[in-house]
C-alpha cells in the first residue's frame, strides 16, 4: 500500500468514524450513508493504480462492500440498545470496515483481472481478529 493510498484510507475512516457516531441513534442508517463514501475511496484508490473509474472490478468491490456492512450491521445490532457504547462500538466497527475494505480495495485494483469478492465469513473473521486487537492481515485477491 502506498503512502498515497494509507493517507486516503485514513481520512475515510476518520469520515466514516464520525459518520457512525453522528448516526448511532438510528439503526443501520450509517451503513447507508457509508455507501458513496466507500464507492469514492474505491474510485480514487482505483485512480492512483492507474485504472480509469469502468476499469476498476466494480462488481466484486461491490459484493465486498456489501457483505461487509452486513457483517457491521451484524455485530452492531447487537450492543444497539445501549447509549453510549452504541455510538462507540459503531465508530470503532466503521473504521475497522473502512480500513479492511481499503486494504481489499488496493489489492483488488492491483491486480484487476484476478479481483474477486470477499464471503461474509472472510470478512467476519477480518472483523473479528481487528476487534480483538489483532493485526489485520493483508487481504487476498
Amino acid at each position: 500500500m502506498t503512502d498515497a493510498i494509507r493517507k486516503l484510507v485514513a481520512r475515510t475512516s476518520y469520515v466514516t468514524g464520525a459518520l457512525a457516531v453522528v448516526l448511532s441513534p438510528v439503526p443501520l442508517a450509517d451503513e447507508i450513508a457509508f455507501l458513496p463514501v466507500f464507492g469514492v475511496m474505491a474510485a480514487r484508490i482505483g485512480k492512483v493504480h492507474g485504472l480509469a473509474f469502468k476499469d476498476v472490478p466494480w462488481r466484486p468491490i461491490a459484493a465486498t462492500t456489501l457483505a461487509a456492512l452486513t457483517a457491521r450491521a451484524t455485530i452492531n445490532v447487537a450492543v444497539s440498545y445501549i447509549p453510549g457504547v452504541a455510538a462507540v462500538a459503531n465508530a470503532v466497527s466503521a473504521v475497522t470496515v473502512t480500513r479492511m475494505l481499503g486494504n481489499y480495495v488496493d489489492a483488488t485494483c492491483a491486480e484487476p483481472l484476478a479481483a474477486r469478492a470477499m464471503s461474509f465469513k472472510e470478512i467476519a473473521q477480518h472483523m473479528k481478529d481487528a476487534l480483538r486487537g489483532a493485526r489485520t492481515p493483508a487481504v487476498a485477491t
